[in-house]
């Protein structure tokens, strides 16, 4: 069975998409799978669905993916008056906004759960999805490992909180092993939720890192990969389009921060010498 690249919460942010993606075709994964929220925060949403769509669309949907529905019907009159300086809003609209109504349709009409081999995916807590709640610690995680316990799933990938981590039902008995830093075997008959992390804005750690995951349903190992991209473009391109500052600020790690962040993504030279893997 092929290993699977899982790759969540891309918002918009087409250079560490491109990123990524040169990293999966590097890593062995024979499959792509998106766990939501392709738009919202960035500048690029939709060159990211367009390109999501030409590697086979397999995505779930998100809430900011679905968010785009209502002010696509109802216009941006719809939004709260502030609007414009809220990270939230002001990326919902401008996706909107530079989408055509073939892309936005197809947006709205990605499912809820994908099955995977050996596991499911969806964007956020199977447990209430229209709800959208996090899968953030054990109390939150509980809900959703009561389903993949009951369903005798056992393994479900999640987004939405733009983090790697992985949460255990203990009460089966079986737990994962950490392999390495960022490599876990799951045996049969664990229960276990595992948020990916986000390719477009990773959050919790000092770290500019685009953040995914693979999945390998035979050898049974989870593996979090860490990938460098142009994180002062994209933060520039954030700037450029309008959006609020503080979209661009969570591109950068705390170090970055201390600077004058207008400053730092238009100086030409410190573009040029930023670090980039690829």
């Amino acid at each position: 069975m092929p290993k699977i690249a899982i790759l969540s919460d891309i918002h918009g942010n087409l250079p560490a998409l491109q990123a990524v993606l040169k990293r999966v075709a590097k890593s062995g994964a024979e499959e792509i799978v998106f766990g939501g929220d392709l738009v919202g925060y960035g500048a690029s949403s939709r060159e990211c669905v367009d390109l999501v769509r030409r590697l086979g669309g397999h995505c779930v949907l998100g809430n900011h993916d679905a968010y785009t529905k209502a002010v696509a019907d109802d216009g941006e009159e719809c939004l709260p008056e502030d609007w414009p300086a809220n990270p939230v809003w002001a990326g919902i609209a401008h996706a909107v906004r530079h989408m055509d109504k073939e892309a936005l349709e197809w947006l709205w009409d990605r499912p809820w759960f994908l099955n995977l081999k050996g596991a499911i995916l969806a964007h956020a807590s199977l447990s209430n999805p229209n709800a959208w709640h996090y899968i953030e610690d054990d109390e939150t995680a509980a809900p959703t490992l009561a389903v993949l316990k009951e369903k005798g799933i056992g393994v479900g990938f999640f987004g939405h909180t733009h983090q790697c981590k992985i949460f255990v039902d203990r009460s089966v008995g079986v737990v994962p092993k950490r392999l390495s830093e960022d490599r876990y075997l799951i045996p049969e008959g664990a229960v276990c939720a595992i948020t990916v992390g986000s390719v477009g804005q990773a959050r919790g750690e000092n770290d500019e890192r685009a953040t995914w995951a693979t999945w390998d349903p035979e050898e049974r190992i989870v593996e979090f990969h860490r990938s460098y991209y142009s994180h002062l473009r994209a933060a520039r391109e954030i700037m450029e389009a309008g959006l609020p500052m503080e979209s661009a600020m969570r591109l950068l790690p705390e170090s970055k921060r201390i600077f004058n962040l207008k400053q730092e993504i238009y100086d030409e030279r410190t573009y040029r010498t930023e670090r980039v893997e690829l």
